[in-house]
């Protein structure tokens, strides 16, 4: 680097010094330095010139291959394409089910009327060529300073303007691109149009030309597009009936249609049309100057009255609109995903226009626009066959009651008559992949626009438990399946929830049996153990499963239950619900998958986004485990009426407060069903679903599934189901304590744990016998617990019912409830059945547990207090109501009263939610049947 400065400095100062030729000059000295000043300015020049035309060669080659370069990633449209796209393009976009099956043309928002070529005039031909391109009978489609304009617009980063583009290049940029004013755009224009010009005559680009360019409004309001269109919608004449001032004014509206037009949205003519006269005296004097018209006809055409041939204004037809709830769909979607395109051909970052909400809603507009007036093809995931089914079987479905009222409409300031059906948003899901294959918005969209399936959000209930509260617990291996949680009448805070009906089983209940009976106090008891006592962080695992919840909805336990501020929409549900089917990860549910612009270039095409959320263990002991909810649980009823093998269906039902929702996910190896019925309740209205209703959901879903079985069995995956990973453990436990058998010590008496056992499915190795064995447990649950299992007749295992009374703090709990009829919860049947409303009691049960805009839940008992964390569990048993064995009985062997134990432990009733059928059952049968044909522990 030293020695290359040293060279130009020697090159610059080589040769003798300024004042040596001076001494020698025979020049005054003024001559001799004006000399050598001019000298030297016209070496600078010299070597300015040659470093300008090596700058204008590398220009021309950086632009030429850069052009090249975004060339070669463009399609290349054959000669077919290209006719039928400059000669029968469509005018609006097209919506394809899956595999190219026509949903719908989207009814284009101008009025088109094609030119043939023998309709076309010389003065029409002229008086546009003279305005828009008058090079164009020369150039070959471009002109050279349209491609140094656009790499200028790359290096200096200056927009590039579309001002002189030939006729060729507009007609490129209105039947294949957009009106986007990029530089990649303009090249891609200009080699569109290089294209054309070497496979079309100049006579079928300037008919296609003026069959597509835009001419504003006619006299009915509408847009319109195309010559002839223009002729008879503004002057009422058809092409070759125009005279000079009529096609000089017609051919100067593509510039600027909206600005130049005559007539205003109502089909009146302005009232100032002095910008659009202006423009065609411009037409006009080009006309003249090309020698196309004289001087006379030039000044004639100007002072012509051009406002008295404009037509009278005249009412537009009505049009049936375009709408349902597949085609709202697909088209507001399209129009976020174009607006996206959009933003991002101007260079910008999608995040940040989207802050500003009215710049994002121009773009939003803009791609509407396009979608009405451009050829765009839009593919989605949904499949005809199935979907067509789907709306069948929800439109033949019985759901419940109308509702009748009248209310105030604040929009109209009047008083309305009101009818509310009970309406059903479902979806189906492929586990795998996240394709929406099918949906239901709603049972009549003319009855509701709302679509139920992806725009409403309600509370889940507890269809939320599996992977909220079941999914985690055993991720974390906190339980196994047949771990015992405890359901008992617990405060936690001043939060005191129930079962459903306001009912509590007073009994440790195993996982399983609690998920499949979707008991609430065990979900409670498991999650405040997750989210207090460990610290786990689940609002990471709901955003990987698409939930975006706040961190006071994790703080509150009635999210256990259901308990969010704004719900979940059925998509949602769904999409959570099926990572269990896809190896504990959550593929993104979508249903556009690819979109096209009018060239046929893929502007969008979908990429798949896959969330790990559980291991490919928990995902296989919750199938197990949700297996039993439609075999033994509180959606068994689906197994006498499915028309295909259920052995490897799994689900989850949900019930929010009051009938106010009713849920249910159902997961087979391949697809995921949701279903949702409820009530719209506008105008604040707070109707409740009738007490069957969770059967009506569970009969609809049924019917879907068995329809979409029928029209496409491989869709289902029945024979799929994973085999059991190395990861998890297959145990035998006690049927009772979930843990192995042994001898523990509890109040000073040591007692031998055994009897009846189950399997036991989780992450880790079964835990030994231990005297406090449960989940949420407190002294005074462990006392009756271990009271019982010594024989003493006491309340263990009889279902308690809230009495009514009013909450106190200082209220010990146990005086809030009482046995159910005196019954064991096996012959408490009717407390779940026909009869339950007996007790419900609605004066004293209205609060909800969250206190929030979506109440907590669900197959339920409503909460007797307002939320809180605190579980109030450190009561001391009185000692002169404890077991009273001798010394020789503690050491005893529990053998005495295993049958007994086993007995109250297996003969629980069902929820209402569960048909009794499934009361026979015992712990160990479930236990078993959830691990049936799984290896041994590894």
């Amino acid at each position: 680097m030293k020695n290359l400065k040293e060279k130009i400095r020697k090159f610059l100062t080589a040769g003798p010094e300024v004042k040596t030729l001076q001494s020698e000059s025979d020049e005054s000295q003024w001559k001799f330095y004006s000399g050598i000043v001019y000298l030297t300015l016209r070496r600078v020049f010299h070597y300015f010139i040659l470093i300008a035309f090596f700058g204008l060669f590398l220009l021309i080659g950086f632009g030429g291959g850069y052009a090249l370069g975004i060339v070669r990633n463009q399609p290349i449209p054959t000669i077919s394409e290209l006719n039928h796209q400059i000669n029968h393009a469509q005018n609006s976009a097209t919506l394809y089910y899956a595999g190219n099956k026509k949903i719908a043309t989207v009814r284009p928002d101008t009025v088109t009327k094609k030119a043939s070529e023998s309709e076309l005039t010389p003065l029409v031909k002229n008086a546009v060529t003279a305005t828009e391109d008058e090079n164009f009978y020369i150039h070959k489609g471009v002109l050279p300073k349209s491609l140094v304009r656009a790499v200028l617009s790359e290096l200096t980063g200056v927009g590039v303007q579309t001002g002189g583009s030939t006729l060729t290049q507009q007609l490129v940029k209105m039947q294949f691109l957009t009106s986007q004013t990029t530089w990649r755009r303009k090249v891609t224009e200009m080699f569109y149009a290089h294209k054309i010009e070497k496979h079309f005559s100049k006579e079928d680009i300037l008919r296609a030309y003026l069959n597509a360019a835009p001419y504003g409004k006619n006299n009915r309001g509408e847009n319109i597009v195309g010559i002839k269109t223009a002729a008879e919608g503004i002057f009422g004449k058809s092409i070759s009936e125009l005279n000079l001032p009529q096609a000089a004014f017609i051919a100067g509206l593509p510039q600027s249609p909206s600005v130049y037009t005559p007539y205003r949205l109502n089909g009146k003519v302005k009232s100032d049309l002095d910008l659009a006269m202006r423009r065609k005296d411009i037409v006009l004097f080009r006309m003249y100057r090309n020698g196309d018209i004289s001087k006379k006809a030039y000044l004639a055409a100007k002072k012509y009255d051009l406002r008295a041939d404009f037509l009278a204004p005249e009412k537009a037809p009505k049009q049936k609109k375009q709408s349902g709830y597949l085609y709202n769909l697909v088209m507001n979607k399209s129009a976020s995903l174009l607006a996206e395109n959009l933003i991002e051909q101007d260079g910008l970052k999608v995040s940040d226009v989207k802050q500003d909400i009215n710049r994002y809603n121009q773009y939003l507009t803009s791609a509407t626009e396009l979608l009405h007036q451009k050829g765009y093809h839009i593919k989605t995931t949904i499949r005809k066959p199935l979907y067509q089914t789907m709306q069948q079987v929800v439109k033949q479905n019985k759901y419940g009651q109308d509702r009748t009222s009248r209310d105030f409409d604040s929009s109209t300031n009047k008083w309305v008559n009101t009818t509310e059906h009970v309406e059903n948003g479902s979806v189906v899901i492929d586990n795998a992949t996240g394709k929406v294959l099918a949906f239901s918005g709603g049972v009549d969209f003319k009855n509701s626009q709302i679509n139920h399936a992806f725009d409403t959000y309600r509370s889940p209930g507890s269809s939320i438990k599996p992977y909220l509260v079941y999914g985690p617990a055993i991720e974390h291996k906190l339980i196994s399946s047949q771990t015992a949680i405890a359901d008992f009448p617990t405060r936690f805070g001043n939060y005191i929830p129930t079962d459903y009906n306001s009912t509590v089983e007073n009994r440790f209940i195993s996982a399983q049996e609690a998920l499949s009976k979707s008991y609430n106090l065990p979900a409670v008891n498991l999650y405040s153990k997750l989210v207090n006592d460990k610290n786990i962080n689940l609002r990471q695992d709901m955003k990987k499963l698409g939930l975006n919840l706040s961190k006071s909805e994790f703080e509150n336990l009635g999210l256990a239950l259901g308990g969010t501020d704004y719900g979940f929409s059925v998509a949602d549900n769904a999409s959570a619900f099926s990572n269990f089917y896809n190896n504990g990860k959550r593929a993104d549910p979508y249903y556009i998958e690819e979109i096209q612009d009018p060239s046929g270039r893929v502007i969008y095409k979908h990429k798949q986004d896959s969330q790990k959320v559980f291991s490919t263990g928990t995902s296989y002991i919750m199938q197990k485990m949700l297996h039993q909810v439609v075999t033994k649980g509180t959606a068994s009823s689906l197994t006498g009426t499915l028309k295909f093998d259920y052995k490897n269906l799994i689900g989850k039902t949900g019930t929010s407060n009051d009938y106010r929702d009713i849920w249910f996910n159902g997961s087979t190896p391949g697809i995921t069903i949701s279903s949702w019925m409820g009530y719209d309740n506008f105008y604040g209205h707070s109707y409740n679903l009738d007490s069957n209703s969770s059967e009506t959901n569970l009969n609809l879903w049924v019917n879907i599934a068995n329809a979409l079985y029928k029209e496409d069995p491989s869709i289902f995956k029945l024979n799929d189901a994973p085999t059991r990973p190395r990861s998890v453990y297959k145990n035998r436990v006690l049927a009772r304590t979930g843990t192995l058998p042994g001898t523990v010590s509890y109040d000073g008496d040591n007692i031998d744990l055994s009897g009846k056992k189950t399997t036991a499915l989780s992450l880790s190795p079964a835990p030994n016998a231990t005297a406090r064995f449960g989940i949420g447990g407190s002294t005074k649950d462990y006392n009756l617990f271990y009271d019982y299992l010594e024989g003493k007749n006491n309340d263990y295992g009889k279902v308690l019912i809230y009495t009514g009374k009013t909450i106190s703090k200082k209220k010990n709990i146990n005086g809030l409830f009482s046995v159910a009829d005196g019954s064991t919860s096996e012959n408490a049947k009717n407390y779940y059945g026909k009869n339950h409303e007996v007790y419900r009691e609605s004066n004293n049960n209205s609060s909800s547990s969250t206190n929030r805009n979506v109440g907590a839940n669900d197959e339920q008992a409503r909460s007797t207090g307002q939320g809180g964390n605190n579980n109030s569990s450190s009561t001391t048993r009185s000692t002169t109501s404890t077991r009273e064995a001798s010394s020789s009985q503690n050491n005893r062997s529990e053998s005495s009263n295993a049958n007994e134990a086993n007995e109250v432990n297996s003969n629980i009733s069902p929820s209402e939610s569960a048909p009794i059928s499934g009361s026979a059952s015992t712990e160990a049968t479930a236990g078993d049947a959830a691990a049936d044909n799984a290896p041994t522990a590894p």
